[in-house]
């Protein structure tokens, strides 16, 4: 089933509705089931009924490139599949400030629901992956509520619930500390995507890093260093070995 969206200029475009079962069996790479979209965010739940049957798009971007910027209409909330991105705003006078970092099974985009725009871009860290549940999906008017809001709600919430981690890391402690509890945060991301935890490679860079944090990147390099020097971690490069967790849940700087 095709529909046709009148663009400005007398132009229209064409696109397919979630269920295109003709499409997917001549490129079925390139769609994932409700299911597989469950199971990506950790939800604990199983599709049911006509629920079961939806397929939803996969997009590839390129280290570097956005999924979507700011300023751009809403058209869907975002689950990475593959890579990592971050969230960034970027002020008037040009700075850009890193507001989240994401991996495998986050969900992005929800800042786009108030204002039907987003207010963030997100910008691939590396080659990526995501999957779009389309906003028609999800809030037009009259539907009933069903497996994918359901999903979708709990994702949501889930978000904010880290965006308030994200805070109290970067406001509640001294700028050293805060490296060290954002290391523990990464090891548990890659905890949940099953990979080890104690030996990871970082998607972000030090200044990214440092912006997210709220603190200099000569403090990131500092603190790194310590943690090394005291035998806490390994680094090389963006690697990091954690060679003692609880030691790194201690530090005080």
């Amino acid at each position: 089933m095709m529909n046709v969206q009148t663009m400005p200029g007398n132009t229209t475009r064409m696109y397919s509705s979630v269920r295109p079962q003709a499409r997917q069996r001549r490129s079925e790479g390139d769609w994932s089931g409700l299911q597989e979209v469950m199971d990506l965010l950790l939800f604990d739940g199983r599709a049911s009924g006509m629920d079961s049957g939806r397929l939803f798009r996969r997009r590839r971007i390129k280290a570097g490139q956005s999924a979507y910027a700011m300023g751009q209409p809403f058209d869907g909330l975002y689950i990475v599949r593959l890579g990592a991105l971050k969230t960034i705003v970027t002020h008037d006078d040009g700075n850009e400030h890193v507001l989240s970092f994401s991996m495998k099974g986050d969900l992005l985009g929800t800042d786009g629901v108030c204002k039907n725009q987003y207010c963030t871009e997100a910008v691939a860290l590396t080659d990526c992956e995501v999957i779009r549940l389309p906003a028609t999906e999800l809030f037009s008017p009259g539907r009933g509520c069903n497996d994918v809001e359901r999903m979708a709600y709990w994702a949501i919430s889930r978000e904010i619930v880290k965006e308030q981690t994200s805070y109290a890391l970067s406001h509640s402690a001294r700028s050293e500390v805060r490296v060290a509890r954002f290391l523990l945060l990464q090891s548990e991301c890659f905890a949940t995507m099953g990979y080890s935890p104690r030996r990871f490679t970082l998607p972000m860079t030090r200044r990214d890093i440092g912006s997210y944090l709220s603190v200099t990147l000569e403090t990131v390099s500092r603190a790194l260093s310590a943690l090394h020097h005291l035998g806490i971690i390994e680094v090389s490069n963006r690697e990091i070995t954690i060679l003692s967790p609880e030691a790194l849940r201690a530090y005080e700087g």
